[in-house]
């Protein structure tokens, strides 16, 4: 049994059972090309999106179409409202993404994942499972270890407070 809210438009969207959808999936994806005469001309993403079982994607949310590979969400995992998730993306099953994320095109997100609210991933990146992203960070790199990480660019969470309190004492440095 698949839940639609109002005004969904699927193209190409692949669903499995027990889904909760409240937000758009893009049907033609974000590409485009420049041709030879200077002009923008849009490039179809002509493959699908695939959302596994138990999925909820919350309202004013947006999912592309791939365009070399399909998109694809695993199961169980809970996306808030107002997130984007960009073309050829694959996230693993139990992942959590909070309000405002967005996903640059053809990242790679393991199992267990969660990214805070308006966390941003770069395209291109991979994060290995079990990695928990901070609230108001950016992966700029790929992740290759599971653990928490905080700041931009984002690093180990344990690294990025010993920075904010060191940035936070050379304001009470005497000044000279």
């Amino acid at each position: 049994m698949h839940k639609l809210g109002p005004m969904h438009t699927l193209v190409r969207v692949q669903l499995w059972d027990l889904m909760l959808l409240l937000a758009p999936l893009r049907p033609s994806g974000f590409g485009f090309l420049v041709d030879e005469t200077g002009q923008m001309v849009k490039k179809p993403q002509t493959l699908q999106v695939k959302i596994g079982d138990h999925v909820e994607i919350g309202a004013n949310s947006c999912i592309d179409r791939g365009s070399w590979r399909d998109t694809v969400i695993g199961d169980h995992t809970k996306i808030d409202n107002q997130v984007q998730i960009g073309h050829n993306v694959v996230i693993g099953k139990c992942c959590m993404l909070c309000g405002q994320v967005g996903i640059g095109g053809s990242c790679m997100l393991g199992d267990y994942i969660l990214l805070g609210g308006k966390a941003g991933v770069a395209d291109h990146i991979s994060i290995v499972s079990k990695v928990r992203i901070a609230a108001m960070s950016g992966v700029t790199s790929n992740i290759m270890e599971p653990g928490d990480y905080a700041g931009f660019p984002a690093v180990h969470a344990q690294e990025w407070r010993k920075s904010a309190i060191t940035i936070r004492k050379l304001g009470k440095l005497p000044s000279f």
